[in-house]
């Protein structure tokens, strides 16, 4: 799945809500020393109203400018697009939509039990809100992959459309990164 051994500093993961792109995140920051960006957390204001574009493009921009990152989500397209530009690994989730469904369900009612959810919020969004935005970006499916696979970046696409993928991938990943830190002898 993973074809060659070579450094990885900078890592855009897109997908569907629900798809495992933030847990993915967290270990693939933790494992490559690499700083985590979470996109939902710049979008969304409390209460889960939209922050000011302007203000969402500016720093998810200068995100993509660092030297290295793992960065967590959408954003608005034209942001999404330079973001795939400047990544060096591109990983699209694209599980069955059932299961972004369920692990969302299980995610929704997780966050009301704990009373916090992600992004900085303290409650979960709506949950009709939540399974529409699901449904929406599941029509957008096609343009997604046009996105991350258009041109030089089919190269750079790890492509991972089930959990067992997810985690032979990181595994792959993660052993890689840990044979690229050995010293030669």
């Amino acid at each position: 799945m993973f074809r060659a051994l070579r450094v990885i500093r900078r890592i855009a993961v897109i997908g569907n809500g629900g798809g495992g792109k933030s847990t993915l995140c967290r270990a693939l920051g933790d494992r490559l020393g690499l700083r985590v960006r979470e996109v939902d957390a710049v979008q969304w204001l409390p209460g889960w109203r939209r922050a000011p574009l302007d203000e969402t493009v500016r720093t998810l921009e200068a995100w993509a400018a660092e030297d290295s990152w793992v960065i967590d989500g959408f954003g608005p397209w034209p942001v999404i697009d330079r973001r795939m530009e400047r990544a060096d690994t591109i990983v699209y989730i694209d599980l069955p939509f059932r299961t972004h469904l369920w692990w969302a369900a299980k995610r929704q009612i997780a966050s009301r039990l704990a009373g916090r959810a992600w992004a900085g919020q303290t409650a979960a969004p709506p949950t009709l809100r939540l399974f529409r935005t699901l449904s929406r970006v599941n029509a957008l499916r096609p343009q997604i992959f046009e996105v991350v696979s258009r041109n030089d970046r089919a190269a750079k696409l790890v492509h991972l459309r089930s959990p067992a993928a997810i985690a032979r991938w990181l595994t792959e990943v993660t052993a890689g990164a840990d044979r690229t830190a050995q010293p030669a002898r």
